[in-house]
């Protein structure tokens, strides 16, 4: 089940009001959403509330406002010059990053790797 609802994303880059790009905007938001999770070095099931079983609003976010980017810049390329804006996307991600490598012992338990 996606993280991100089509519905949410679409009020997000203001195509709420059209279904032409439903299933590009859905392929967005899954790609997205492998990205922002291997960017933390964490499965979703490690992330995500124990209580309400959602992943932390951040990374949500996070992954809307990458395929919001791809959405908008669609190719690798731009004949425009680009001002960097402040690394949102790195704030939101960063604090859910795993910072040690873990191996896993004989007994299937998590080993923290100096």
């Amino acid at each position: 089940m996606p993280e991100v609802s089509l519905e949410l994303f679409k009020k997000h880059v203001r195509a709420d009001d059209f279904a032409d790009d439903d299933e590009y905007l859905t392929h967005l938001l899954a790609t997205a959403e492998v990205s922002v999770l291997t960017s933390t070095a964490r499965t979703a099931d490690e992330l995500r509330d124990p209580e309400t079983g959602r992943l932390p609003a951040p990374l949500i976010h996070a992954m809307m406002m990458l395929a919001a980017h791809w959405y908008n810049q669609r190719e690798s390329v731009s004949s425009a010059t680009m001002s960097r804006v402040p690394d949102s996307l790195q704030a939101l991600v960063k604090p859910y990053r795993r910072l040690v490598k873990t191996d896993y012992n004989a007994s299937g338990e998590d080993e923290i790797q100096d």
